[in-house]
């Protein structure tokens, strides 16, 4: 193998790894602002974007378009669905936001949808011989463990309009219901439903036969993995995160933290003023934007320079 051609190969995988970073993130929370001796904390967690999009990869054969004040929504004919594949192998709980409503109110049970991976595409849910999982809006949570749907939980909170996202975690080794979120109103469930993690295979909405106007969809899936702290440049604690892992720190200076994920080379910095209009912040990763892109020119620069080889030889 020529030394240019092994250099390409090298610069290819650097840019298909830096691609592989950017696929996961450090998702984290804190307050706005912090006063100097003043206690806080900070939430985060590693996550990877399954899903951000509401053209969904599967539909229901037969499923309706409709024009909703110029957006697209869906409208179904029983038991159907809007769904996209995802692989939950490497998560230990995954969250689904939806954002906008149903048109015209209920006239099923809609909702939000985990289906196992030998789904059939082509039929209704609700299949023989699959697990399926509906965390209905009308305020039912129904199971489907291989023989159909069957209500299990009535006491729901019911759902029609606005911001909804339901949290649901690997519990030994089941499909645990944590707790739904309404329109910033969290609401504790914490109900194991016995169908095993590893066989989530598709999420997404289910229509039923009423019509749904997406705004947004996310599927977030929250990796376990080790982490470390660094405060001002010294490591300050590490250990595992199994979801979201939490620290108090206290302020007695201007403070950098940097959240950091080595495993999956991804990272997040806050920093924390002491001034007047004390706040916390995050920083860009600049560094690692620029070698991401300083990556893929020298990728191009060199396939270029291979090509003009193979133009001049011939």
């Amino acid at each position: 193998m020529s030394l240019s051609r092994a250099i390409l190969l090298s610069l290819i995988f650097a840019f298909m790894t830096s691609l592989t970073v950017l696929s996961y993130t450090v998702q984290v929370s804190y307050p706005s602002n912090v006063l100097l001796g003043q206690n806080f904390n900070i939430s985060f967690s590693l996550v990877s974007n399954l899903i951000n999009s509401t053209n969904f990869q599967y539909m229901t054969p037969g499923t309706k378009l409709v024009n909703v004040s110029g957006r697209t929504a869906y409208e179904g004919f029983g038991s159907y669905w809007l769904i996209d594949r995802i692989n939950v192998t490497d998560s230990s709980q995954i969250m689904i936001t939806f954002d906008g409503n149903v048109v015209g109110g209920f006239s099923n049970v809609p909702g939000i949808v985990l289906y196992g991976s030998n789904f059939t595409l082509s039929n209704k849910d609700g299949q023989i011989g699959n697990y399926e999982i509906l965390v209905g809006w009308y305020g039912i949570l129904f199971l489907d463990k291989l023989t159909g749907y069957n209500g299990v939980l009535y006491t729901l909170p019911s759902f029609s309009s606005g911001n909804y996202t339901v949290i649901f975690k690997d519990v030994n080794s089941s499909v645990c219901v944590y707790s739904i979120a309404i329109n910033s109103s969290i609401y504790m469930i914490k109900y194991n439903t016995g169908i095993p993690w590893r066989s989530v295979g598709y999420a997404g909405i289910r229509t039923d036969t009423d019509t749904i106007l997406p705004l947004s969809f996310h599927v977030l899936s929250f990796i376990p993995s080790n982490y470390t702290v660094f405060v001002n440049g010294k490591e300050f604690r590490s250990g595992f995160s199994n979801g979201t892992t939490s620290l108090t720190l206290r302020l007695f200076s201007s403070t950098a933290l940097n959240i950091s994920f080595p495993g999956y080379h991804a990272y997040r910095v806050i920093v924390i003023s002491t001034s007047d209009n004390a706040n916390i912040h995050e920083e860009f990763p600049f560094i690692q934007v620029i070698l991401i892109a300083f990556t893929g020119i020298l990728i191009g620069l060199s396939i270029r320079k291979e090509i003009i080889k193979k133009q001049q030889r011939t």
